[in-house]
């Protein structure tokens, strides 16, 4: 907790945005989904697990079958949106919406985070954080901006790294969230949460030494850059832009626990944006947040209706956006910085960002 109340002098958009969340308290959101949506079907999961494989595995084969180099873009591209369906599909096993077999979640949801290489017992426990704390200043593990006053004291190298992956190479903060928190299980306090994640660490770290290897040998360091290397970078560009759209936003506030309430962060403070209906599909409605967030117990294929029975519920609350180049640009130009003033956002420069509505 803050020493003085932050923020310290919230305006008006602030004073609107705690108003909503008093409003939530006391709201059992997850009433407003029908019951029948929680009902996983274990096929039609398998169906999207079959089809993100299959594109993953069949733009590997096609880099490594490609007569010339030119052809490589476009296949990275597709290798980066199979493994990140992958990780979609493993998103689903580590909320239990997968399968009610937990054993068949642990199996898939490994196999699935195998091409980030990311224990997926690591990832699970990481990420519920994530939902347990969503934009909370002091316990959210995702992209959570740091205040002005901590970013002037980091060390120089700490800053470095910051503002890189909060501007040019965003794409290098989930394998930051990677090297944080895949291969420690002193990480997670808890025994039996360490004991899970060695037990992953045991199956990963294998893994992919078998695969590094093979790649070495069979095709040297070029075979390794072009068929794992930059398909595993891509794959983190979808997982970082992805994830930093989905929680920050100019008009959306991180609170500290003095005004951190858990409607607030379930149904509050995600931007769901629009996408085609081929990129939803292959993405298995990743996009589709603000209903996952309310209820992470609901399938990906029922995440539509859910966000619909939520929009019907809550009027006006859901934010949406259609899908845009800017919607990410915005937040890499300006959203840098906690503003410990009003509560939102101020770039690297010192100047506020106004918290002017980017979705609704």
């Amino acid at each position: 907790m803050p020493a003085v109340s932050v923020p310290t002098s919230p305006g008006a958009d602030f004073h609107h945005f705690m108003e909503k969340s008093r409003l939530l308290e006391g709201e059992n959101l997850t009433t407003a989904i029908p019951r029948a949506l929680f009902t996983p079907r274990t096929s039609r999961g398998l169906l999207g697990f079959g089809v993100s494989l299959s594109l993953y595995a069949v733009s590997i084969a096609g880099i490594v079958l490609a007569p010339h180099w030119y052809l490589y873009p476009p296949l990275w591209v597709l290798a980066g949106l199979g493994g990140w369906g992958l990780h979609c599909i493993a998103h689903d096993c580590g909320h239990g919406s997968f399968s009610r077999s937990r054993r068949l979640n642990t199996y898939v949801g490994h196999i699935a985070l195998l091409p980030l290489l990311y224990p997926y017992q690591s990832w699970r426990h990481v990420h519920n954080m994530h939902h347990a704390h969503t934009n909370n200043l002091e316990l959210d593990t995702d992209w959570r901006p740091v205040p002005a006053q901590v970013y002037a004291r980091m060390q120089w190298w700490e800053r470095a790294v910051y503002s890189a992956t909060r501007t040019w190479a965003f794409w290098g903060g989930s394998i930051r969230y990677w090297l944080v928190s895949g291969f420690r299980p002193g990480f997670f306090p808890k025994a039996s949460t360490a004991r899970e994640v060695r037990r992953s660490i045991a199956f990963t770290a294998p893994a992919g030494l078998l695969l590094v290897a093979g790649l070495f040998v069979l095709a040297g360091w070029q075979g390794f850059v072009v068929c794992f290397l930059v398909p595993w970078l891509a794959i983190h560009l979808w997982f970082s832009a992805t994830t930093l759209m989905h929680h920050s936003a100019s008009d959306l506030p991180f609170l500290t626990s003095e005004h951190w309430t858990r409607n607030a962060g379930r149904l509050l403070l995600t931007t769901d944006f629009v996408y085609p209906r081929f990129l939803n599909f292959l993405t298995h409605n990743i996009a589709v947040h603000t209903a996952h967030h309310v209820a992470p117990a609901v399938p990906f294929y029922n995440l539509p209706q859910a966000q619909a029975a939520l929009r019907h519920a809550y009027p006006g609350v859901v934010r949406e956006e259609r899908l845009r180049p800017l919607s990410l640009w915005r937040i890499l130009r300006d959203l840098h910085l906690y503003d410990a003033r009003n509560g939102f956002y101020q770039t690297f420069s010192g100047a506020p960002v106004p918290p002017e509505g980017s979705g609704s």
